[in-house]
């Protein structure tokens, strides 16, 4: 990142390809929608650029542009609360369609899916339990199994004592333990 403060356009390709598929995965789990991660991911890496000249060296690159997708997510949740959803049970274009059900227009894949039951079933088990984790319990697994950071990283990106996320990680994994037990015999 100095380097690219430093006018060398070339460190911002590489910092660009070494954080991409990292952020984005860490953005997805945190948003659970992927047009909105790659957008989130875009605008992480748009920040940098726009930091590019005021770029100081308090924290390691890696925990600075997390920490800016950190607060990316968190806003863009705090929109997403106040937006109304739509049921698929609503009726859809009823002059047109005869009033047939919005679930009723989506193609069923059961045969597709069949193939794939047990493992993709276990996994969405896992990523709702992990979403039903309170916030700072759902960062700190994601940060900590899905990124690999370490304890001492998480607290630099979250501005959490270290001390803290080690208790949320336990807690979290506690619970996760609890939430999984039936699926994995613990």
């Amino acid at each position: 990142m100095l380097s690219y403060s430093d006018g060398d356009e070339d460190a911002f390709e590489m910092l660009y390809r070494r954080y991409e598929k990292p952020l984005l995965n860490f953005i997805y789990r945190m948003v659970m929608n992927a047009a909105d991660a790659e957008n989130l991911c875009h605008e992480t890496f748009f920040r940098v650029v726009r930091a590019k000249k005021k770029y100081e060296v308090t924290a390691l690159f890696k925990t600075w542009l997390f920490r800016i997708a950190l607060n990316l997510c968190r806003d863009r949740v705090r929109r997403m609360k106040h937006r109304s959803h739509l049921s698929l049970n609503v009726q859809a274009l009823s002059q047109d369609n005869g009033g047939i059900e919005l679930q009723e227009l989506i193609p069923d894949t059961s045969s597709d899916l069949m193939k794939h039951v047990e493992t993709d079933e276990l996994e969405a088990v896992v990523q709702g339990a992990i979403a039903s984790l309170p916030e700072e319990e759902h960062l700190v697994v994601i940060l900590r199994e899905y990124q690999g950071l370490k304890h001492s990283e998480i607290a630099d990106i979250t501005n959490l004592p270290i001390g803290t996320v080690k208790s949320l990680n336990h807690r979290a994994h506690e619970k996760l333990k609890r939430i999984l037990a039936k699926y994995v015999g613990v």
